[in-house]
C-alpha cells in the first residue's frame, strides 16, 4: 500500500512541484548573479559574466568581507577559550550553587540583544572600543553563558578516571586538559565553535551600532547597506554579494560536520 502512494504519479508530480517551489529562487539568485545586466525581473540571463562577483570581493565589499571574518573568527575562538577555561572548573569542582549562577546567566542571556545594546554600546564607547575588536569583545560576552552551559554538559561527559590516571602518571592540570579531555570534547568544542561563528556572522544590530563607515561594516550590514546605494539597487551585485555572504558558512560547515554530527548527540541539559 505504501510503495504503491510512494510511486504513483500525482505524488511524484507533487513532489516535483515542491521541489520547483524551492529551487527557485537560488536558481534566480545564481542567474541573476552570473548576469551583468541584471535587472530583477524573472526570466534568462542577458548574459553570462563574473562582474557582479568581481565587485562583490573588491573594494569596499571585499574589506567587509574581511571584516566579517576577523570578527567571526575572533569571536567564535575567543568563546570557545574563555568558556572552556571556565566549564571545566564547574563540570570538576562542587561549586555550593553553580547550577543557580548558570542558569541565571543563560536567562540573562535569554533577554533581547535590544534590550542590552545600549549599556553595551556605552561601555564599548566609553574604552574606545567601538571597532572590530570591541564587536568581538561585545558579541563574545553575549555568547558566554550559552557556550558555558553546552561545554559544562560535555566535560561532565568525560570519565573522570582518565584524569585520574593520567594525573597519577605525573600529567599536571594543563596536560590533562589538553591531552585527556579536550580531544575527548572535541564534538562539543565544534558545535559552540560553529554555532558562535554563525551567529556572529550573521549579527547585525551591534556591527550596525558600532561600525561607522562602509570599510568597518561587515558583510551582514553591507549587505543592507547596499540597497539603493547607488541610487539604484544593482540586483546582479547583490546577487553575487549574498552568495559570497553565504559561502563561508556553508564551508564551515562541511569542514566541521563529523564533528557536528557526533556533537548534535551529546547536546544536552543537566541539572
Amino acid at each position: 500500500m505504501e510503495s504503491t502512494f510512494a510511486r504513483s504519479p500525482a505524488v511524484t508530480v507533487l513532489l516535483l512541484a515542491v521541489a520547483l517551489v524551492w529551487i527557485s529562487p537560488f536558481a534566480w539568485l545564481v542567474i541573476t548573479a552570473f548576469d551583468p545586466q541584471a535587472n530583477g525581473q524573472l526570466g534568462g540571463a542577458h548574459g553570462v559574466g563574473l562582474d557582479n562577483f568581481l565587485a562583490a570581493v573588491s573594494g569596499s565589499s571585499g574589506q567587509q568581507f574581511i571584516n566579517s571574518m576577523i570578527i567571526s573568527i575572533g569571536t567564535a575562538t575567543l568563546t570557545v577559550l574563555i568558556a572552556t577555561a571556565a566549564a571545566y572548573p564547574l563540570s570538576r569542582i562542587d561549586i555550593p550553587g553553580k547550577n543557580v549562577l548558570l542558569w541565571s546567566l543563560v536567562l540573562l542571556r535569554m533577554m533581547p540583544e535590544v534590550g542590552v545594546i545600549v549599556p553595551v554600546f556605552f561601555a564599548a564607547k566609553t574604552v574606545q572600543g567601538l571597532n572590530a575588536q570591541g564587536m568581538i569583545v561585545s558579541m563574545t560576552v553575549l555568547n558566554i553563558p550559552f557556550a558555558l552551559l553546552l561545554l559544562k554538559n560535555f566535560f561532565d561527559s568525560v570519565p573522570i578516571e582518565l584524569e585520574e590516571s593520567a594525573y597519577i602518571e605525573g600529567a599536571s592540570l594543563w596536560q590533562i586538559v589538553w591531552y585527556v579531555v579536550v580531544p575527548l570534547s572535541r564534538s562539543g568544542l565544534a558545535v559552540v565553535w560553529f554555532f558562535t561563528f554563525t551567529g556572529a556572522w550573521n549579527a547585525f544590530l551591534l556591527p550596525l551600532i558600532f561600525a561607522r563607515t562602509d570599510t568597518a561594516f561587515p558583510m551582514s550590514v553591507g549587505l543592507y547597506a547596499a540597497f539603493g546605494q547607488y541610487g539604484s539597487i544593482q540586483y546582479g551585485f547583490l546577487a553575487a554579494y549574498s552568495i559570497v555572504y553565504a559561502f563561508p558558512a556553508v564551508v564551515v560547515y562541511f569542514l566541521l560536520r563529523r564533528n557536528l554530527n557526533t556533537g548534535f548527540a551529546g547536546v544536552g541539559v543537566k541539572g
